[in-house]
């Protein structure tokens, strides 16, 4: 959002002045960080108090030479968020699972601060964090203690993309990894009124068995969690967070149960519309869904009231043209073969769309348009993204064919070599 911003601007930002300045006033003050619930760094508990139930690295399927032709275009003038990580292998991440003891957490931001630190649970490197994730408040005002069952916490947050991807796949990756049986108990603690995909993931966990008491916290509250459960996936690359393919069928299945099915059937070509947004309007993206629609397109934009549309109709899609933007992240629920063409603004890429597509099996195709401009706003030319679409799936098309006549010619032959091994052992027997 920012990426336009000036330096004179960032430099008049009162919200940066402001955290400067609460810091500096609560420094070596921990009874008034508790009073204010200003909790403005983040570290990793000690390790007495944490326990460790999964890490791995996982290595990026885009690394594999199959995708060399994509990947060298998306990053190519590539803008992707790299960030100190504690992670530092490119082209993987890595997962972590564990239980942190006596947590709690403040009902403005709905993070999770290890009590004895005052420092957010985060497994990298002790670091400040920002204003939106930190400024005082009168949480401390009320307390709630909740029960022993192990403990979800999701912050406050409405970016589709970043909560699905960086926040509840992990999640649902510990659920389903880490053997629970059916019945377990778990809170799950979110602010108020979360956003409808939160409310269908806790359905997702109940229908898939999980006792799940919803706690959402109020403003003038602080949760005090006994048993916290961590799920976060650790990279420098902000784009590629996503690391826990396990986990895709099974949330897509639950997500699927407690969304409910749409009534429209799935179309098989489908346009992903940027929609209202503010920011990353496309001029040209009207004469470009005309002539989409032509054959056979369906344009469609992601709002939080079609969740139900999205998790059907990326699964069901054969290809799928998309603006580069949040809703991207439904790319992970596209079967293999299927086929997600991302339109990007020239000097202004990102590896996210390909992330992800990678992960589900679909192929991935990157179109550019005009260079970036204020708010992120590009251009593309209808007739020539057009004329690229049809080309990218005519390519397709003719190695479908192609692989559909060299199975039918493996199939026959076997079929040819049992009949023949067949008529060998009736001749022998008479």
């Amino acid at each position: 959002m920012g990426r336009h911003r000036s330096a004179f601007k960032e430099a008049l930002d009162l919200k940066n002045k402001a955290f400067a300045l609460s810091r500096l006033i609560t420094m070596n003050r921990p009874s008034l960080r508790r009073l204010l619930s200003f909790y403005p760094e983040r570290a990793w508990p000690a390790a007495e108090r944490v326990q460790i139930l999964h890490r791995s690295a996982h290595v990026f399927p885009w690394l594999a030479a199959e995708f060399e032709a994509q990947r060298s275009r998306v990053f190519t003038h590539n803008i992707d968020h790299v960030q100190p990580s504690i992670w530092a292998h490119e082209g993987s991440a890595e997962r972590l699972v564990a239980i942190v003891r006596d947590v709690v957490v403040p009902g403005h931001r709905v993070t999770p601060v290890d009590r004895s630190t005052g420092a957010q649970v985060h497994a990298e490197a002790r670091e400040a964090v920002k204003w939106a994730t930190a400024r005082p408040s009168i949480s401390a005002l009320r307390r709630r203690v909740l029960s022993d069952d192990l403990t979800i916490v999701i912050p406050r947050m409405n970016h589709f993309g970043h909560l699905l991807v960086d926040v509840l796949m992990p999640l649902f990756f510990a659920v389903r990894m880490l053997g629970f049986s059916e019945g377990e108990r778990l809170n799950v603690v979110t602010g108020r009124r979360p956003v409808p995909l939160i409310g269908a993931f806790i359905s997702a966990l109940r229908s898939a068995g999980y006792a799940v008491t919803h706690v959402e916290t109020r403003v003038d509250q602080t949760i005090q969690v006994p048993r916290y459960l961590h799920a976060m996936c650790h990279t420098r690359n902000r784009e590629n967070k996503f690391a826990t393919p396990e986990s895709i069928d099974f949330a897509h299945e639950h997500l699927s149960i407690a969304l409910g099915r749409p009534s429209d059937a799935a179309p098989p070509r489908l346009y992903l519309q940027r929609g209202p947004a503010r920011t990353r309007q496309v001029a040209g993206e009207a004469g470009l869904i005309a002539k989409l629609e032509s054959i056979g397109f369906v344009p469609f934009v992601a709002r939080w009231d079609n969740l139900a549309e999205q998790l059907a109709y990326f699964r069901a899609a054969e290809t799928v043209v998309a603006v580069h933007g949040g809703a991207l992240a439904n790319g992970l629920w596209m079967r293999p073969g299927a086929t997600l063409i991302e339109l990007m603004a020239h000097d202004a890429r990102k590896s996210f769309g390909l992330h992800v597509a990678s992960h589900g099996g679909a192929d991935h195709h990157s179109i550019f348009g005009s260079k970036e401009g204020p708010l992120q706003h590009f251009s593309i030319d209808p007739d020539r993204t057009f004329a690229e679409i049809q080309g990218i799936m005519a390519v397709r098309d003719l190695r479908v064919r192609d692989e559909t006549r060299a199975s039918a010619v493996r199939i026959g032959g076997r079929r040819a070599h049992d009949r023949a091994t067949t008529a060998r052992g009736l001749a022998r027997s008479e």
